[in-house]
């Protein structure tokens, strides 16, 4: 029962998107659930093919380096998910002249919950991602 309620609360606490600091062995099999760097690197692959694809979206990524993006994100889901990779860019800095709606925000967190799912991320470390993406929005959404 108690294993039950710690894991219900801990999804509360990642749904409202609340801060926290994982225990790193927490974090390093999150990373493990997402298939390592191979698997993070294949998953990111294809959200920023469905992003870029996303007509609610597709003009944020006009002029875009998607190679670069895609290496990007890799590293920090990566860095994120506690797979040890070094990621070091500023959010505000990078979205500052994109003019990043929060529907866009919303649109792009839809893409990479659609694609997690297909990639069968178990939910634990989809909301662990999520939860650390969503505390950057205000970093990110700028109009």
């Amino acid at each position: 029962m108690k294993r039950i309620f710690s894991t219900t609360l801990l999804s509360g606490v990642l749904a409202a998107g609340l801060a926290f600091s994982p225990v790193s062995s927490a974090s390093t099999s999150y990373f493990q659930q997402f298939g390592g760097i191979a698997g993070t690197r294949s998953m990111v692959n294809e959200f920023v093919n469905r992003a870029s694809a996303d007509p609610r979206i597709a003009a944020y990524f006009a002029h875009t380096s998607i190679p670069a993006l895609k290496a990007a994100l890799t590293i920090q889901f990566c860095n994120l998910e506690g797979g040890g990779c070094k990621f070091n860019m500023n959010m505000h800095a990078i979205h500052a002249n994109l003019g990043v709606t929060q529907a866009a925000f919303n649109a792009l967190a839809s893409d990479l919950t659609r694609t997690m799912d297909q990639h069968h991320i178990p939910m634990a470390a989809q909301n662990n991602l999520l939860a650390k993406l969503a505390a950057m929005e205000p970093e990110i959404v700028t109009k």
